[in-house]
């Protein structure tokens, strides 16, 4: 039984920043000090790492059942982050009668990190699906945005707002049928009249109004739902520049396209929940009910038992009466928001996840801004794919970077493939003075970060 059992709403508060914080009494109860060796076995080898965390596969010495256990340490640059592991915690622990949402076992605690002990989603990333495959066919799509609606529906219900959606922080079962969100480490709860500013998430799937510092919202998940909808049926981000000042230039004036090689075959009403979703005003954009009620994904046809990847070589088949050869759909019209501060000089622009640079209080501190700029440098081989297993629950650590589309420059130039780099920092090389040494000719974007790694 989990030690979890017991735990209701009513156990869980929520502070001015967002966070969730759970009563002292409470946590002694959930916070187990013994070793965590000395209940399970735990692999040498971590399934992913970050700077701050790891994830390793652990088996319960007694029942064999086999878990993830994410080690996050308690320290990061000098500072306690003790209350950032337990508000996801406890947003773990609010999700708990979730099904769309990775199912928290229990939790470790040493004097120098904590150790979160989750489902173990055999299928892994959804992002290793489309490494493999490039695209979702439509009906694998509109089970995996179904899938993801739901758990946010769960979340928003409750007033979390996730933050960080994307392929990445999706996790599937052994045989594609399910999928389920993870990773709610900069997650924070939305309380009515209450304004949280902070420059929050991954950088193609960050909404506008985190950019321009606007208060943190509900609706920022919808703008992440519209991109993994792009992402998903197309394989390349709908706002990627070849600079992180003109990704986040797409983004503000929403300059979306749907190139007619990417979208062939795809029928008009998913671009139509993608062009509703994808909207720079939050409330012009639909709610997590309303997407859920999108025609689109009310469609019953086409839908696979399980989520499958579709290949570029594959023959696409539409769903729309219309032929092939219809006119390409028209960019979305969406007027420009007034500049915001991360395109004239924000901490935004300088920030190790090409999001963020701020402290949690939006505060911008040059000595992290270093650490993450060192952290993030490629490595010399930018295309090398690194064959581990595939892991739930990583560390905020995305493993994206783009790629120019392989043909001419043509409508696509806004849009960059997504190829991931399985970091390996180990391998960096870097001068004593902590320079970059690889020869320029090497040298790939950084790959995009969330805040919390």
């Amino acid at each position: 039984m989990s030690v979890l059992s017991g735990l209701s709403k009513a156990d869980i508060k929520t502070a001015s920043d967002g966070l969730l914080e759970l009563p002292e009494e409470r946590l002694r109860s959930i916070m187990r000090s013994e070793p965590i060796t000395a209940v399970y076995h735990v692999e040498q080898t971590p399934f992913a790492r970050g700077k701050f965390a790891s994830v390793r596969k652990i088996r319960h010495l007694v029942s064999g059942q086999e878990y993830a256990a994410k080690f996050i340490r308690k320290r990061r640059r000098a500072a306690d982050t003790t209350r950032e592991i337990l508000h996801e915690v406890a947003v773990l622990a609010l999700c708990a009668d979730c099904t769309r949402v990775v199912s928290l076992h229990e939790v470790y605690e040493t004097r120098s990190e904590v150790a979160i002990v989750l489902e173990l989603c055999a299928g892994g990333e959804l992002q290793r699906l489309l490494d493999d495959e490039e695209r979702l066919s439509e009906g694998a799509a509109r089970r995996a945005l179904r899938h993801v609606l739901e758990g946010l529906q769960h979340l928003h219900e409750r007033r979390v707002a996730h933050l960080d959606l994307k392929p990445q922080n999706l996790l599937l079962t052994a045989g594609g049928e399910e999928l389920l969100i993870c990773d709610f480490g900069i997650s924070r709860a939305i309380q009515p009249g209450a304004h949280v500013r902070e420059i929050l998430g991954t950088r193609d799937y960050v909404a506008p109004e985190i950019l321009s510092y606007e208060p943190l919202s509900l609706a920022a998940d919808i703008w992440s739902v519209g991109v993994l909808a792009y992402v998903l049926l197309s394989g390349y981000s709908p706002f990627a520049g070849d600079t992180k000042q003109e990704t986040y230039l797409n983004i503000a004036q929403c300059q979306l396209s749907f190139p007619k090689e990417l979208f062939r075959g795809v029928s008009q009403t998913a671009i139509g929940f993608i062009t509703e979703t994808l909207v720079v005003d939050p409330k012009g954009r639909l709610t997590v009910d309303e997407c859920l009620e999108h025609p689109w994904l009310k469609d019953e046809s086409d839908m696979p038992p399980a989520i499958v990847g579709l290949g570029f070589d594959s023959a696409p088949v539409s769903t729309d009466d219309a032929e092939d050869d219809d006119p390409e759909p028209e960019p979305a019209a969406h007027p420009a928001p007034p500049a915001h501060p991360a395109l004239n000089g924000h901490a935004a622009l300088n920030g190790h996840n090409g999001v963020n640079g701020c402290t949690n209080n939006g505060t911008h501190e040059d000595d992290k801004v270093s650490e993450c700029e060192e952290r993030d440098k490629p490595l010399k081989h930018g295309h090398a794919r690194d064959v581990s297993p595939p892991f739930p629950d990583a560390p905020s650590t995305p493993k994206v970077s783009r790629k120019s589309h392989p043909h001419p420059p043509s409508v696509l130039a806004l849009c960059k493939k997504f190829q991931p780099d399985y970091e390996k920092p180990a391998k960096l090389s870097l001068s004593p003075a902590g320079v970059d040494c690889e020869p320029s000719a090497c040298r790939r974007l950084r790959p995009a970060r969330a805040v919390l790694c």
